[in-house]
């Protein structure tokens, strides 16, 4: 080896609880030092908080700090397409979240907000207008402010209790879920630059799955996906090229005895065209068969 460095990371931390019957609080702090850079020592606080008002009904809130030192690849990988900055700045982050949860009757509800304040973000970033000249380079974002929400339920029915038809017996395994998350930031991305990780989000995605019985023994099982992801990715021709909403469904047919299964399942049954990830399409449809058996 012809190049080394050392880094040194000091750290110490408190914590304390408090439990109550209805009131959970977590609060301490974080303290650090990096030799790197001649970083000074530096306090994260944090603290979470639940409280129940009533059985059924629970309230959270949170703020916390962290800190993200650059990888040594962040700030050293130079090889053909790429460019790292050995001056990176640490990343730091401040998460403010509040939530409620609750349970009615077979369902539960779920919802949550919350707020990100990101300074000096590490990414990779490519400009496309430089054409065969462009490369990866690796970037500190000045700040980066993130919203969202996230939003749910399960359906679970209830077991029937003493006598009940055979009707209801099989429907006391149907379930339902849907969950849903939104993300927006202030900083929006250039036009002709590509992003791999900040600039790069999830804004809109829905999953739902529900477990339904057709006949005795015989279930089935239906999952739903769509999501909108905000970025771009470049072709082949290094044309910066924005990502599509895409809709997937999963099914999955099973008859069950106690001591075998057999099912069919269906992977992206509608054979949808997509892209979730940089270049690569993914796969279309997909047709599975198996036999399980427990001894």
């Amino acid at each position: 080896y012809t190049l080394g460095l050392n880094r040194t990371n000091i750290s110490a931390y408190v914590e304390q609880n408090l439990l109550l019957r209805d009131l959970t609080v977590s609060a301490g702090f974080v303290a650090t030092k990096n030799t790197w850079s001649d970083m000074k020592m530096r306090v994260y606080p944090g603290v979470d908080v639940s409280y129940r008002p009533h059985p059924n009904w629970t309230l959270h809130a949170s703020y916390n700090t962290s800190l993200r030192m650059p990888s040594f690849t962040e700030m050293y990988y130079k090889v053909q397409g790429y460019s790292a900055d050995p001056h990176l700045k640490p990343e730091e982050m401040s998460a403010v979240e509040l939530g409620i949860n609750c349970q009615l009757s077979i369902i539960n509800c779920q919802l949550c907000l919350w707020h990100h304040h990101g300074t000096n973000m590490i990414d990779w970033i490519m400009d496309t207008s430089q054409g065969d000249a462009a490369v990866w380079q690796s970037v500190n974002h000045t700040t980066i402010n993130s919203y969202g929400l996230e939003a749910g339920f399960n359906l679970q029915c209830p077991m029937p209790n003493g006598q009940s038809s055979m009707v209801n017996r099989q429907w006391s395994k149907f379930s339902l879920q849907c969950h849903y998350s939104y993300i927006n930031q202030d900083k929006e991305q250039e036009e002709g630059i590509v992003s791999q990780y900040a600039l790069e989000y999830l804004r809109h995605k829905l999953v739902a799955n529900a477990r339904m019985p057709i006949i005795k023994h015989l279930t089935l099982g239906l999952d739903f996906r769509w999501q909108d992801r905000v970025g771009s990715y470049t072709d082949f021709d290094g044309k910066a090229c924005d990502y599509e909403p895409y809709a997937l469904v999963d099914a999955r047919l099973t008859w069950q005895q106690p001591k075998w299964k057999v099912y069919v399942e269906s992977n992206n049954l509608f054979d949808t065209r997509y892209r979730d990830y940089g270049l690569v399409e993914q796969p279309g449809r997909w047709l599975i068969a198996g036999f399980g058996l427990r001894i």
